[in-house]
């Protein structure tokens, strides 16, 4: 089982376990982006549930909506040929594109965190921490960010940054695979305990 926040809102889990269920069937999303108001939700019922699917599901729902830029029709479909270029591997393609985007779009958080990513593919870490630094700026809940910095420490060498990273990415998503494991090699590593 994985360590979780205990749930602290005025409605009951089993509400909020609802609610969020009425949102992944009917789909409905008010003003996606990191400053959709459902994403306040989505996070108390992912921090407090310990079923490992609804975790699945809540998480895949979050990316969904940290995604999409209902504010800008283009800037959205924009995205999705950036994602479409880093998926078939046309990252230096996929850089301009996203960077591009980003100029568009500066406080579109999923844009600069999509950069971030790709520059750390293509083995640009500083570009990608300058990256991370922005998305999390705009949405610092950003798992998927705080994630990436621990594997940029870690490859730097940076083992009590990759820790602090790490436990700030579980503090927001106690789900994340192999969190907990990653996390207690760094503390092993960081005591010069053979790995």
């Amino acid at each position: 089982m994985k360590n979780f926040a205990p749930f602290q809102s005025g409605l009951p889990l089993r509400s909020i376990l609802l609610l969020l269920c009425l949102f992944l069937i009917t789909g409905y999303s008010a003003m996606a982006d990191q400053n959709d108001p459902e994403l306040n939700t989505l996070f108390k019922a992912l921090k407090a549930t310990t079923n490992e699917g609804t975790a699945a599901q809540i998480q895949q729902e979050i990316w969904a909506r940290w995604t999409a830029f209902e504010a800008d029709e283009r800037i959205d479909q924009k995205m999705q040929v950036g994602v479409k270029l880093m998926n078939a591997g046309a990252l230096r393609d996929a850089e301009r594109w996203f960077g591009t985007l980003a100029e568009a779009a500066p406080t579109f958080a999923e844009v600069w965190n999509k950069r971030a990513t790709v520059r750390f593919m293509i083995g640009d870490l500083s570009g990608s921490k300058r990256d991370i630094a922005r998305v999390l700026r705009l949405e610092p809940r950003h798992f998927g960010a705080l994630s990436g910095l621990g594997m940029i420490h870690t490859q730097q060498g940076n083992y009590e940054g990759a820790l602090l990273a790490y436990q700030a990415a579980a503090r927001q998503n106690p789900h994340l695979e192999q969190v907990d494991t990653i996390i207690a090699s760094l503390k092993k590593r960081l005591r010069g305990e053979a790995l």
